[in-house]
């Protein structure tokens, strides 16, 4: 899943036009209950499962690429 991917993902649950790669998903208007929502989807559409606290603690469209990246 690239950074284009994990950003236009994240601006589609926060129902927004655009997230920049550096924009943090929780500044923008992300909660934890979308979080799950994002998490659930990046499963589906990678095969990987990524945990709550990984994404708080990387919480932009490169952090949560990176985390995507490094485990598939």
């Amino acid at each position: 899943m690239t950074e284009s991917e994990v950003a236009t993902l994240m601006a589609e649950i926060l129902e927004t036009d655009e997230i920049a790669a550096d924009e943090s998903f929780f500044e923008v208007g992300g909660s934890s209950f979308l979080l799950l929502t994002l998490i659930a989807r990046i499963q589906e559409r990678t095969g990987v499962t990524l945990r709550m606290i990984d994404i708080i603690r990387r919480p932009t469209p490169v952090g949560v690429h990176e985390l995507v990246d490094g485990v598939s």
